[in-house]
């Protein structure tokens, strides 16, 4: 898909698919389009100031471009998660809570993930690629939740994850 000046296409969020891959991708769309700041945290529909007692202002490049965000935003969104978040003012208003529904940082969540990283096991029923995608999936969650995992301990993981048949090639 060729991106166009002010639209994209993306498949809705429902709250039921992956967060980070749906996250990734509309990052990279809204950066296309050249609005990827106005997620980021810290960012401010308010001009720079001169002086530390000037007065704010909005800045109405900024308000624009916090708008269009919001639209495209509530685009990509199913109408229930949209009915969720649609009272927030702002754009990132709108993500952090996205975020905060959706990437949970939880003390559970990251016990979680962590025991599936240490137990994973790949199926026999699936094929390499799937099992590789849900171990990557996998790695990626843990990485948003800021716990690294090294190269060498994704190595061994999936090396003693492997289904008997794999056997041979551990030892090699």
């Amino acid at each position: 898909m060729d991106p166009t000046p002010g639209r994209f296409e993306m498949d809705k969020f429902d709250g039921r698919g992956d967060f980070g891959m749906w996250k990734y991708k509309l990052m990279g769309q809204l950066e296309i389009q050249g609005l990827g700041e106005v997620l980021q945290e810290g960012s401010t529909l308010y001009k720079v100031q001169d002086k530390p007692d000037d007065p704010l202002v909005l800045d109405p490049k900024k308000v624009a471009k916090d708008i269009r965000v919001k639209n495209l935003l509530g685009s990509c969104l199913s109408d229930v998660i949209l009915r969720k978040i649609m009272h927030e003012e702002t754009a990132l208003g709108m993500w952090k809570e996205l975020e905060s529904d959706y990437q949970t940082k939880s003390l559970p969540n990251r016990i979680y993930l962590k025991q599936m990283f240490a137990s994973y096991k790949m199926e026999e029923t699936k094929t390499i690629e799937e099992n590789m995608d849900l171990f990557l999936k996998l790695i990626a969650d843990l990485a948003s939740l800021n716990i690294k995992i090294s190269d060498e301990d994704q190595a061994i993981q999936v090396l003693s994850g492997l289904p008997p048949p794999y056997e041979p090639l551990v030892h090699t």
